[in-house]
């Protein structure tokens, strides 16, 4: 199996991909949710940090605690399943024993981050509790009885070949009809995709993906002004976050399972597009079975030089012009009679 996923930098536009190869009968499409566990805050990335390369007999313990929290949130409820809607308990139980392969021993015990992890309420009442028990000579109560403290420094052999038969297991179960391809969205991160790329045997290609930032402004003051992830306020702020959110990734991976693309090629240079991503990640064109379905350029175009249509931003977007040269579209060069697709009436941005 083949995974094929993408990575982004917020509105960035990588969902063109995955519904590009969403159109092809050699693909499993597991595509309307981002799995995200690998990289973020408490994720796998942060794990082998904190267990491999730089391990602390406290720490260490509980970064698997955490991991095991954030698991736990991922998982979902029973009225907002998140990723148990599509492994059906099956994500719990997969973690629970990835957990126990990187463990060495455990035992009944706590420190100082436990207690606080109950609430700053909480951990003054129980150092108050014992200063007043010390004071008069009297046995402290027992605290956090259950609570348990996990012991683990595994070699980064033993961790990557935990961590691979982890992500094998949860990849395989969502890929149930067993295709040759899985796509998958956002499983690994836009930047240091290289050392998340160790985390998975099976062979896995990512599709980085970036947008004009006139455009992506013009989406933050109108269509996600009420996203919280984007600043919109002020033009000035939103090009310095704009160059933050990329300035990790400046360095380009040299990897041919790291491909770099705008979400305007994809409408643009359709044609040329598809045709690098079929050889480079080995689609069968026969097998786009359902081409424009999903991906239709002649729609998705609407998706473009947003800003045009908005001459009351004409001040911020020769700001954004100026500051944010560099990730500019050369839409000189490219003909909007020339794009593939099929006529569609509806020309509202979406």
């Amino acid at each position: 199996m083949k995974i094929i996923t993408c990575a982004s930098y917020f509105g960035s536009g990588s969902s063109a991909l995955t519904d590009l190869v969403s159109e092809y009968s050699s693909v499993h499409a597991n595509d309307d949710f981002e799995f995200r566990f690998i990289h973020d805050p408490d994720g796998i990335s942060d794990l082998e940090y904190h267990l491999v390369e730089n391990h602390n007999r406290e720490c260490s313990g509980y970064a698997l605690k955490r991991f095991i929290k954030v698991s736990n949130f991922n998982s979902g409820t029973w009225f907002n399943k998140k990723y148990e809607k599509y492994f059906h308990g099956k994500y719990k139980e997969y973690t629970k024993e990835y957990v126990n392969d990187l463990l060495d021993f455990s035992y009944k015990g706590f420190w100082v981050y436990d207690v606080a992890a109950n609430g700053k309420f909480k951990y003054y009442c129980r150092a108050f509790i014992n200063k007043f028990f010390i004071k008069f000579n009297m046995e402290k109560p027992q605290i956090m009885r259950k609570e348990i403290t996990y012991c683990s420094h595994p070699s980064e052999e033993k961790f990557l070949d935990a961590t691979r038969k982890y992500t094998s297991k949860l990849l395989n179960y969502l890929n149930n009809d067993n295709k040759p391809f899985l796509v998958i969205d956002q499983i690994l991160p836009s930047s240091n995709i290289e050392r998340c790329m160790r985390y998975f045997d099976d062979e896995i290609f990512t599709f980085v993906f970036d947008r004009d930032p006139r455009d992506v402004y013009i989406l933050t003051k109108t269509v996600w002004k009420y996203d919280h992830i984007f600043p919109h306020n002020s033009v000035e702020t939103f090009c310095k976050w704009f160059d933050y959110a990329r300035k990790s990734a400046k360095e380009k991976s040299k990897d041919k399972h790291v491909i770099y693309l705008n979400f305007e090629d994809l409408i643009f240079k359709y044609e040329e597009t598809v045709k690098m991503i079929e050889s480079t990640i080995g689609l069968d064109n026969k097998d786009h079975t359902n081409q424009f379905s999903r991906l239709n350029p002649k729609r998705s175009v609407v998706n473009t030089q947003i800003w045009e249509r908005y001459p009351k931003y004409k001040d911020d977007i020769a700001y954004i012009k100026e500051h944010l040269k560099e990730y500019l579209y050369d839409f000189e060069s490219v003909k909007e009679n020339e794009i593939c697709g099929i006529d569609v009436k509806n020309k509202e941005v979406f």
